[in-house]
């Protein structure tokens, strides 16, 4: 008995009323956790449309087929209509899903199916990076695309998705020294980071920063500060932010001329999330705040 005809016991292909909130609950941490999320459409083609127990026998087999092929992270699902599934593949990127789609092709074409079974596929995979996507925009695609492809066996990529929306940060620099304040906003814009905008601000001391609105905001938040500030030193500006209730969103440098471990050993524990000895190199400051970048 071959693969396509065997029985499977409790298929379990869920429906599209199911698959929504799971898509929904794993967009939203698209940008946040920088997990990948790919949707693969798959549509057979039987030799006679004619033939509803034709297709009825297929659509069985091919279920069949799918769940047993899929792991057990994987989201199969059925899509309206006949003959049309899709799945869910969280953690997976466009090249996995090529490679999924290409080997059950693979795997369907070295079956021997009886003759008045006969059937083609062809697949879609979208790569899902941007969590203002809606279920419902990649279900008008699909049918948008299927209805244009004519040769079979074809896989076709949809690219719509897969631009990341544009994340603003703000940073704010509190220097005291005006020139070495300026050029550290001259570096920060400078800098290329993919999908966020920056929006920088220099503040001579830590009254003044207090003082403004500009740290109120949801905004993810960079402070780059020095330890000693005329009127409120950068201490005082640390355990102030780190008292707020959405204090999370402050990444904060710390810049200072002490060097002794029981200095850093306060700062860490304080709350500071780089430490950075004076003079320090700009090269090294973007490195660190690339990589703050690529974890945001």
């Amino acid at each position: 008995m071959n693969t396509l005809t065997k029985t499977i016991q409790n298929v379990n292909i869920l429906k599209m009323i199911d698959i929504i909130p799971l898509f929904d609950v794993l967009k939203a941490n698209i940008i946040r956790s920088h997990m990948e999320l790919t949707v693969i459409f798959l549509k057979a083609t039987v030799s006679d449309p004619h033939q509803n127990n034709l297709i009825e026998a297929v659509e069985e087999q091919i279920a069949h087929f799918l769940v047993s092929k899929v792991r057990n992270t994987d989201m199969l699902f059925r899509l309206e209509g006949s003959l049309r599934w899709g799945l869910l593949l969280p953690q997976n990127g466009e090249e996995e899903g090529k490679a999924f789609l290409n080997r059950i092709f693979q795997l369907v074409k070295n079956e021997n199916f009886p003759s008045d079974s006969a059937f083609t596929l062809q697949g879609i995979i979208v790569e899902v990076k941007n969590d203002q996507v809606m279920f419902d925009d990649l279900i008008a695609k699909q049918f948008e695309v299927f209805s244009q492809l004519s040769e079979p066996w074809k896989i076709e990529v949809v690219t719509d998705y897969n631009s990341q929306p544009i994340k603003r940060v703000k940073v704010s620099i509190l220097e005291e020294n005006v020139v070495f304040g300026e050029l550290l906003e001259l570096t920060l814009q400078k800098m290329i980071v993919d999908h966020f905008q920056l929006e920088t601000k220099v503040f001579s001391d830590g009254h003044e920063f207090l003082q403004s609105d500009w740290y109120l905001s949801g905004d993810t938040h960079i402070v780059i500060m020095n330890d000693i500030l005329p009127r409120e030193n950068g201490l005082n500006v640390l355990h102030t932010l780190r008292q707020m209730a959405n204090q999370k969103k402050f990444i904060i440098y710390m810049m200072t001329n002490r060097k002794s471990l029981g200095d850093m050993i306060y700062a860490y524990e304080s709350g500071v999330d780089e430490y950075l000895i004076k003079p320090f190199d700009l090269n090294l400051f973007q490195a660190q705040l690339k990589r703050t970048f690529a974890r945001l």
